[in-house]
């Protein structure tokens, strides 16, 4: 092995350990272990106000995660952290690799530099609040690489991400076309055992209940969406921020909105917007020559955070296939349009670093700074995309 391939893998390996045991305060995994440990020693409720770590910070996740999270609550709960942090890095990384051997990317040295300062606070969020998103992320990313030659472990990949969310089941749109649609039934078998199993664990009757009581507070968390996701850096977010009087936000957040539209018609246009910019995606998907395809499927991250109802920025290192595809694109010099793109989503993520430690912090929230970059993010690849095919015409 090269002697530069080892100081990468031993720096990635240190990273990993130093930011795992110093960095992290595991804030979601700390609902997750304690919402699955209490639950399963008869101390609170699954789900509701008094489950997980309590209100807000409650256990949203259906039954059948409770069997993933198990394994890890007979360790206690600070070696547990760690060793889902590094679990967490393990797969990241190892999708990450395939990605790369799949697609093959060139980076140039500005293009990794703009890598790092648009993944660097996604990346530093993901590891310090321990939130699932990031293996979750690293699962759709496998699917996408597997998809037309191993459906079946492709299956597998995005039937365990949906089982613990619902957005990976938006990118089932992309396993649509011939040569991916096995990959789909893959996943609809899969689904379906997974969310069988848990029977034998529970018993029926239980299992039941259970499911009652996770959509009673599924339903319940959307009921007053506002109150929970004030500061939510979606499409949706941001137009009701901008366009209505409805978010009620803290003291210390500052209120940017300049229209008291009806909250129905803001929603309406954000649904309009949704359903054409993911039907403009998928047509161009469908279209695209197979050595372009990589582009679309990191569109795919792209809209799903910002289309989506509901996105904090620490669940953002969904964001991270887009960013990686993105540095390609910048460093191949696909188009002027792509480079530029790329370039100001990386200005936008090193202002937003800069004013991080600062109150213009939530400035930048309520603003959607990181809509903006995911836009910008989306615009690289759609340039890259509309060049792939132009040159293909040639």
């Amino acid at each position: 092995m090269p002697r530069r391939r080892i100081l990468y893998i031993a720096a990635l390996v240190l990273t990993a350990i130093l930011s795992s045991v110093l960095l992290s305060k595991n804030i979601d995994f700390m609902v997750y272990w304690f919402g699955v440990r209490y639950f399963l020693d008869h101390v609170q409720p699954l789900y509701g106000p008094e489950g997980g770590a309590l209100y807000p910070q409650e256990f949203r996740y259906p039954p059948v995660t409770v069997l993933f999270f198990a394994l890890l609550t007979d360790i206690p709960f600070r070696l547990a952290g760690v060793v889902w942090n590094l679990l967490t890095w393990a797969i990241c990384t190892w999708a990450t690799m395939l990605a790369i051997r799949k697609w093959k990317p060139v980076f140039t040295p500005a293009g990794i530099l703009m890598a790092a300062i648009l993944a660097a606070p996604y990346a530093y969020l993901a590891v310090k609040f321990g939130n699932v998103q990031a293996i979750l992320t690293a699962l759709v990313l496998l699917a996408l690489v597997w998809c037309e030659d191993h459906a079946d472990w492709a299956g597998i990949a995005l039937a365990l991400a949906i089982c613990f969310k619902v957005w990976p089941l938006f990118f089932a749109l992309w396993f649509l076309i011939p040569s991916r649609r096995k990959a789909l039934y893959w996943t609809a078998a899969v689904s379906a055992a997974l969310w069988i199993v848990p029977v034998a664990f529970f018993g029926f009757a239980q299992y039941r209940a259970l499911l009652r009581d996770f959509l009673a507070s599924a339903l319940s968390a959307v009921s007053h969406p506002e109150e929970l996701w004030y500061s939510s850096q979606s499409l949706r977010g941001v137009l009701l921020r901008f366009l209505t009087h409805s978010v009620a936000l803290p003291a210390d957040y500052p209120d940017l909105s300049f229209a008291g539209l009806p909250v129905n018609l803001v929603v309406g246009v954000w649904v309009v917007l949704s359903v054409a910019a993911t039907g403009f995606a998928l047509r161009g998907f469908w279209r695209s020559p197979g050595q372009s395809r990589f582009l679309w499927d990191a569109l795919a991250f792209v809209l799903c955070a910002a289309l989506q109802p509901y996105t904090f920025n620490n669940t953002l290192i969904l964001l991270g296939p887009a960013i990686l595809v993105g540095a390609h694109v910048y460093s191949a010099g696909w188009s002027r349009a792509s480079q530029r793109a790329y370039l100001g989503a990386a200005v936008l993520s090193g202002l937003g670093m800069l004013m991080f430690t600062s109150r213009l912090v939530h400035v930048n929230l309520m603003w959607g700074i990181h809509l903006w970059i995911a836009l910008a993010l989306g615009w690289t690849l759609v340039s890259a995309a509309g060049e792939s095919v132009k040159k293909n015409v040639r």
